[in-house]
């Protein structure tokens, strides 16, 4: 990106900011924050900042492959900041919507520099109607993603409306999120390597390896964003079992009460408060 003009690059980070914080928001299920308007003006200062940021950090420094990752830990740290959400929230939020960026443009960036026929990163930049069609397109399928998203109110994880407070159901969110995010900047690092340095790898047999990697590496970033699901949906589930069998159990005890079998109401609490502690 250290041949893009200062306007190319406002207009590309800008608008893939914006983006990435409405799918973040959208995968953990905090549909109700857009509701509030003070927030929309957070969604723009974070936009902004990070954007600043990212200019830094990648024109003025030279971070162009590290960039996305300290980018990345930038949105986690402005997300909590100004848009105020908590530190699980701003995680799993920033590694969704990083990922789910990555998912539409790595593939599609290959398809459209194959068919356009740019050969490296300073034949892209220089070249505004080649510029200006790849990064139209490929932000048209951003917002088709996100409007869909929003359309049918698709969540990975709901942490708006959870009441999973277990300590392994966040462990094992954790574990997940490094793994995908870990697969998803992998697979940046292998399309920014066969769009702007083709020049590099003369063999045929490297570039069909590496495209080969690419989408084994996008294949398995879906399984991985699959896997976050399940893993919020199995402890939801058990969740509500525990609630169901609480309630059965004070249902239980209220009638032990109201027959006077105190003794047997007596022992019934105790059990209840072992099952709460284990719990």
């Amino acid at each position: 990106m250290q041949n893009m003009s200062l306007l190319q690059f406002i207009l590309v980070s800008f608008s893939e900011q914006v983006i990435f914080v409405f799918l973040g928001t959208f995968s953990i299920g905090k549909y109700s924050y857009l509701k509030t308007r003070s927030n929309h003006y957070r969604i723009l200062i974070t936009a902004i900042l990070v954007t600043f940021i990212s200019y830094i950090l990648r024109e003025k420094l030279g971070l162009v492959s590290e960039g996305p990752l300290l980018v990345l830990f930038v949105d986690i740290i402005l997300i909590i900041l100004i848009m105020k959400f908590n530190f699980y929230e701003a995680v799993t939020a920033s590694v969704l919507g990083f990922s789910l960026i990555m998912l539409v443009e790595i593939p599609f960036s290959v398809i459209i520099t194959m068919i356009l026929g740019i050969d490296g990163e300073k034949e892209l930049y220089q070249n505004a109607l080649n510029f200006a069609i790849f990064v139209s397109i490929i932000r048209s399928l951003h917002i088709i993603l996100a409007v869909s998203i929003y359309r049918f109110k698709f969540k990975v994880v709901n942490m708006e409306n959870t009441n999973i407070r277990t300590k392994v159901y966040y462990l094992q969110l954790i574990v997940y999120l490094i793994s995908l995010c870990t697969i998803a900047f992998l697979a940046f690092l292998m399309t920014r390597m066969l769009i702007f340095e083709k020049t590099i790898m003369t063999l045929y047999q490297n570039v069909y390896l590496l495209k080969l990697n690419i989408f084994v590496s996008l294949f398995v970033t879906i399984i991985l964003t699959l896997a976050v699901k399940n893993i919020h949906e199995f402890y939801k589930n058990r969740s509500t079992l525990n609630n169901n069998e609480i309630l059965q159990s004070i249902e239980y005890i209220y009638r032990l009460v109201d027959e006077q079998n105190i003794g047997e109401a007596k022992d019934a609490l105790i059990s209840l408060k072992s099952h709460i502690d284990k719990h």
